[in-house]
């Protein structure tokens, strides 16, 4: 167990260091990198170990290289071959350094998180496994301790002091006690819908056109099995069924 955080504190110094250097030399197009586009070329085709492979190389060239190491973070993270939850929180971190402001922040932010679950997962007996529990336990009592309030709210009766206190925390804002707290927010639902194939177009390219990331090639694919039969068989002028993502709570 020692090691293993060892390991962790060690990767959070590289980050840390890394972040501090100076990135000075020539600035690289990322999109322009051979290895980047074979690495997107080979998620084209589920080769996912050589993909990952190549956007090593680029983040161990270029500095300013922050959608190959979301990739690498990605593939550290879920592919079973190569799953690494520490590299995969700092290829995250380097990200957020590079594009802190960007639309898929937010995410990256989410996934560092899912790694370190899976890090304390990892441990040997799982020692955090009720600490784990009790966590979840614990978002979904407020979500529910939320709802609640709203509904008192909404019919005009007092809210008790534990409910006051959790919309207290929950809003930096002073309010007024009779303000009506806002609802919880529900993630948009993206509408299924059609698209037809462009010239240079891809499933990678449609993932992050429509989406807003790369995550949802297999989702379009599984869609449109009846008329591709692999992932790298698009056709100029094809019309592809992009279905919906359910809204996430």
């Amino acid at each position: 167990m020692r090691d293993y955080f060892c390991k962790f504190l060690n990767i959070i110094l590289l980050t840390l260091l890394v972040g501090a250097c100076s990135q000075s030399g020539p600035i690289v197009d990322e999109e322009e990198d051979a290895a980047f586009q074979r690495g997107r070329s080979f998620l084209k085709v589920g080769k996912e170990e050589e993909a990952l492979d190549e956007f090593l190389s680029v983040t161990r060239r270029a500095m300013n290289s922050p959608n190959s190491h979301l990739e690498a973070g990605r593939l550290f993270l879920t592919l079973d071959s190569r799953k690494d939850p520490i590299a995969a929180i700092y290829h995250f971190r380097r990200f957020l350094l590079l594009e802190n402001e960007s639309r898929e922040a937010p995410k990256v932010r989410q996934l560092i998180v899912t790694a370190e679950h899976e890090i304390i997962r990892e441990l040997p007996g799982e020692p955090y496994s009720d600490l784990l529990d009790s966590l979840s336990l614990k978002k979904e009592n407020d979500r529910l301790t939320r709802e609640i309030a709203d509904l008192r709210a909404s019919q005009g009766l007092p809210l008790n002091s534990r409910q006051i206190s959790t919309t207290k925390s929950e809003n930096a804002t002073p309010r007024l006690p009779i303000v009506l707290p806002p609802k919880p927010e529900i993630s948009p639902t993206v509408r299924a819908r059609t698209y037809t194939v462009q010239q240079g177009d891809s499933l990678y390219a449609i993932s992050r056109k429509l989406y807003g990331d790369s995550s949802h090639i297999d989702r379009i694919f599984q869609a449109n099995r009846k008329s591709l039969p692999s992932k790298d068989s698009l056709k100029l002028g094809q019309v592809l069924i992009i279905p919906s993502i359910p809204p996430s709570r």
